[in-house]
């Protein structure tokens, strides 16, 4: 069974079960049904077409004379995607934010004298200005083709326990280091009518518990490209996100899970550290690594859709990884709230902190009693 075959029949029976699903079928309501029928049926259409006519055949630019900027390649898909566009004959500029380490130095051993580590913080206004002119000053006869925004970093904790430092610095690399280095490279970019490629997640579409800091990220990544796809039009400068799911990256390894979240929850008022208590924290902890050990193992899925972001003559305005994660957030997007709450809830910790506080404050009474 081909594959265009597998996707349609997978279309039809999560439809079928979605429509099945709405409050209007299940309390026996003509109309509810009626309007119901006809949302998820245009999805399924919608949804079938692009399976089907999403990757026809592309027309390549030629690498000859181009260059790349992009940011985060200490590892990861920056990493990957240096790699492959260098193989591929085009001149890239790698940021890193620690070029002097092991991730930057391999990445110079992997690749020609193509590949240029750049030092790179996105967030800071300094070496951007540096980064740009590294670039005026060796890119030579060739124009800078495409700047492609992947830095990045991640928070998966819950909200209060999730410091507003924390907040602060996944917007500053997630958000506001994307507009930096966006608008230091278009001077660039514009003339060679090329494209700005911005790496922002499925996460800026809908948000899970303990995702809200790096939702938040991405959802403004999101609104940023389109408004500047919007803007970069008259210039014919292409603008393109890349909306992957979960991954195994670094970002998502248990170790940063579990450390990240022990110091943020080291570092919160005890009050509430006391309404929800270690218990619940415990099992908080094995949750959302049990969560990221169902990551995808196959970054190339990712990479493969940068690369095509960069080389094709017209690219799409956004990519999402892996077909079957393009259906699940589609659906998810047009499932009422009601339902999508009950669906993230079923898979998120538990904890009845209306209980708690009770029996702390019980516990409190009888100790004073005991005092006296």
């Amino acid at each position: 069974m081909s594959f265009r075959t597998k996707a349609g029949i997978a279309v039809f029976v999560l439809t079928v079960c979605v429509y099945l699903l709405q409050p209007g079928c299940l309390q026996n309501n003509i109309l509810g049904c009626t309007v119901s029928a006809l949302v998820f049926y245009t999805l399924m259409l919608t949804t079938s077409g692009f399976l089907l006519f999403k990757n026809p055949p592309q027309e390549l630019v030629d690498s000859k004379g181009k260059a790349v900027f992009i940011t985060g390649c200490d590892s990861g898909f920056g990493a990957e995607l240096a790699c492959r566009l260098d193989k591929l004959g085009y001149t890239v500029f790698a940021g890193c934010l620690m070029p002097d380490r092991e991730g930057a130095q391999g990445l110079k051993e992997m690749t020609s004298g193509r590949v240029h580590i750049v030092h790179m913080d996105v967030t800071d206004d300094w070496l951007v200005r540096q980064a740009v002119q590294y670039v005026k000053d060796n890119i030579g006869d060739n124009i800078l083709w495409a700047l492609v925004n992947n830095a990045g970093v991640a928070v998966f904790t819950e909200i209060e326990w999730c410091s507003v430092e924390q907040y602060t610095r996944i917007m500053d690399v997630n958000v506001i280091g994307v507009v930096r280095v966006t608008k230091a490279f278009l001077p660039l970019i514009r003339p060679s009518k090329g494209r700005v490629v911005n790496v922002a997640s499925l996460a800026g579409r809908f948000t899970l518990p303990a995702f809200s800091a790096y939702s938040m990220s991405k959802k403004a990544c999101i609104a940023f490209s389109d408004g500047l796809r919007l803007e970069m039009s008259k210039f014919d400068v292409k603008v393109i996100t890349i909306e992957p799911g979960l991954y195994r990256t670094p970002i998502s390894s248990e170790e940063y899970l579990i450390d990240m979240n022990r110091k943020s929850w080291a570092e919160t008022p005890k009050d509430i550290k006391n309404d929800y208590g270690e218990e619940y924290f415990d099992a908080f902890l094995q949750n959302i690594t049990q969560q990221m050990k169902r990551a995808r193992p196959h970054v190339h899925e990712v990479t493969d859709l940068m690369v095509q972001a960069v080389v094709t003559k017209n690219p799409h305005f956004r990519y999402v990884p892996y077909w079957m994660t393009y259906l699940r957030s589609e659906l998810i997007r047009y499932l009422p709230t009601s339902v999508t709450d009950k669906y993230f809830k079923a898979i998120s910790v538990k904890c009845d902190v209306q209980s708690k506080r009770r029996e702390s404050e019980r516990d409190s009474k009888e100790n004073g009693k005991k005092e006296k």
